[in-house]
């Protein structure tokens, strides 16, 4: 479980057509400890802003004019470059009976939902629960860049040229290659070493056939 400490300088944006709403968010979250915050006035504003930042959330109203938040949702999610940023929508709407609006934004992608008027405990938990789990995944994905970053360094003898394997044994190159990918090898003879070993045994041999002639 992350601290406040961990989580309060992760950065978060915020888009809401209203000024009082966004101006209550932006209280809360100060109060709460949250002070890396960006507000937009529309959704285009927070579009325009994503192609240059990323921040680990966004607080999305969902009726705003021109880009609605399910507008920039979808366009999110189809971003290879974006679609991991958790999302919470936050609308005013009334749930139907169908719960048309939650059902839509977590259809679109959305991983959670806040209905307007909501409580400030509400927010600011809401708030640290996907930052949280976006804290959990950064870390995970920078492991995993680690490890397959470890997996191509190759611990290689300097003086015979072994592989150390996986197992911590000694492996010969061929051995070490055919064992861990679909490689066969066929030998041959490159010319510098013709030169420096092949050539000089066949003069040699070549030398002692005509001695014993």
């Amino acid at each position: 479980m992350y601290k406040m400490e961990e989580l309060k300088d992760m950065m978060i944006y915020v888009s809401d057509d209203d000024e009082i709403n966004l101006k209550l968010i932006k209280t809360v979250l100060n109060q709460a400890g949250f002070h890396n915050l960006k507000l937009y006035f529309s959704g285009k504003s927070m579009m325009d802003e994503l192609t240059h930042n990323r921040p680990d959330l966004l607080l999305l109203d969902i009726m705003m004019p021109g880009f609605s938040g399910y507008d920039v949702l979808e366009w999110i999610k189809q971003d290879p470059a974006l679609e991991d940023i958790p999302i919470i929508m936050i609308t005013a709407a009334a749930l139907d009976e169908n719960m048309e609006p939650l059902a839509r934004s977590f259809e679109l992608g959305a991983m959670d939902y806040i209905s307007k008027p909501f409580s400030n405990l509400e927010l600011v938990q809401r708030v640290k629960s996907a930052l949280r789990m976006e804290k959990q995944r950064q870390e995970l994905e920078a492991a995993a860049k680690q490890i397959r970053s470890l997996e191509k360094l190759i611990p290689i003898c300097s003086y015979c040229k072994k592989i150390r394997a996986d197992k911590n044994y000694w492996q010969e190159v061929e051995s070490y290659i055919s064992d861990h990918t679909d490689t066969m090898f066929s030998h041959s003879i490159c010319p510098t070493c013709y030169e420096t070993h092949v050539k000089p045994q066949l003069e040699k041999l070549k030398k002692e056939r005509e001695k014993k002639d």
